[in-house]
């Protein structure tokens, strides 16, 4: 890393100590680029302007490849060297496979998101009219704090969307009534399963009620599958896919697909509800093996691989993430940072500068 920004985090840091502050400072470089290395990330391919805008703010050459976290984690598996940084939407991915495979042991959770439902704009005008009103209706109950009413309403969604007569209109129109990313490759694929089974588990109709309705849809040719999500935004767009069931809060925003928002206790983006999304559970196949997926709040997790290049690189990018700076970037992507970042697993693996910020009010340790 760059002398004088290791100078300026590691003074800022002695001097806020010294004074009682728990607040470090974290200054950055100019918008030009100050070195020649190049700096590899794999992240969530949702994810992926927020880690070249970070990379451009700090005046590092960053290429980033994007692509769902499970594929990720097995390219970071069959290649430990190649990656700088990797990032996950789904903790749960790295533990239960870059851990067991000694690629690392600890992780910073950076940020937030929430599931929602993505409608295309270009839907039949008197659908259209139909889902902007349910829609309005959402964002008054969410607001008013009606989450019981938002339930009722979000049932009311879910069952227009599994309706025959979508799916009819949406032959007529030679369109997919619902968008999936593949559980098995994407988080927001499996999250989108979870989803359906809170909501079916809310209602007493059972885990499966919802599930079961989507795995019917799918065996009609009513689902349009995709290996990650962002490959879901131009057929949304066009009008080619009605409704997108795998996506975040984050992602709709950024490329301003308009969107039906889920209450607290389906939307898998409230710690308060962990206890019950703890209930929904998928189980994904990754290299042929089952791995069962349980509910859990969606945190982004970013670590740097035992055996990663660009080492500090990777490491001012981490510390940019979790200053204000960094997170006036991620609001400006409609991503929602977590303050403080929360560290999570072997503390003393973690390099000495994330350690030097561990328990202050920028990075905090979850455990």
């Amino acid at each position: 890393m760059r002398l004088s920004i290791v100078g300026s985090i590691l003074i800022s840091l002695i001097i806020g100590l010294t004074l009682g502050y728990s607040i470090p400072t974290v200054t950055h470089p100019a918008h030009t680029m100050k070195t020649s290395q190049t700096l590899s990330v794999i992240t969530a391919s949702l994810y992926a302007s927020l880690f070249r805008d970070a990379g451009e703010k700090l005046g590092i050459n960053t290429v980033v490849t994007g692509m769902g976290s499970v594929q990720a984690a097995r390219q970071v598996i069959l290649n430990p060297s190649g990656y700088s940084i990797y990032a996950s939407i789904d903790p749960y991915i790295l533990t239960s496979l870059l851990y067991p495979s000694n690629i690392t042991s600890w992780y910073i959770a950076i940020a937030g998101d929430q599931m929602v439902i993505a409608y295309s704009p270009n839907l039949p005008k008197p659908l259209l009219n139909v889902v902007n009103n349910l829609t309005n209706a959402e964002w008054s109950a969410l607001r008013s704090g009606n989450y019981a009413e938002a339930m009722v309403i979000t049932r009311e969604f879910l069952n227009l969307i599994f309706s025959n007569e979508t799916f009819n209109m949406a032959h007529e129109y030679g369109a997919y009534a619902i968008g999936m990313s593949n559980p098995n490759t994407d988080p927001e694929g499996y999250r989108a399963l979870m989803v359906l089974q809170l909501t079916g588990i809310y209602w007493g109709l059972g885990k499966d009620y919802y599930v079961n309705l989507f795995n019917q849809a799918n065996s009609t040719g009513n689902v349009y599958e995709v290996l990650a999500g962002s490959e879901l935004f131009g057929p949304v767009e066009s009008g080619k896919v009605w409704f997108d069931i795998a996506i975040y809060k984050s992602s709709a925003v950024s490329v301003n697909i308009p969107y039906f928002p889920l209450p607290p206790q389906v939307n898998l983006g409230s710690p308060q509800y962990s206890s019950f999304y703890s209930k929904a559970s998928v189980t994904i196949v990754v290299g042929g093996s089952n791995i069962v997926a349980r509910g859990t709040p969606i945190q982004l997790a970013v670590t740097i691989p035992n055996q990663a290049p660009d080492k500090e690189l990777a490491v001012e990018v981490i510390l940019y993430l979790i200053s204000p700076s960094g997170h006036e970037l991620m609001e400006s992507l409609g991503i929602q940072p977590l303050t403080p970042a929360l560290f999570y697993g072997n503390l003393s693996n973690a390099p000495p500068l994330i350690r030097a910020f561990a328990n202050s009010s920028l990075l905090a340790y979850g455990g």
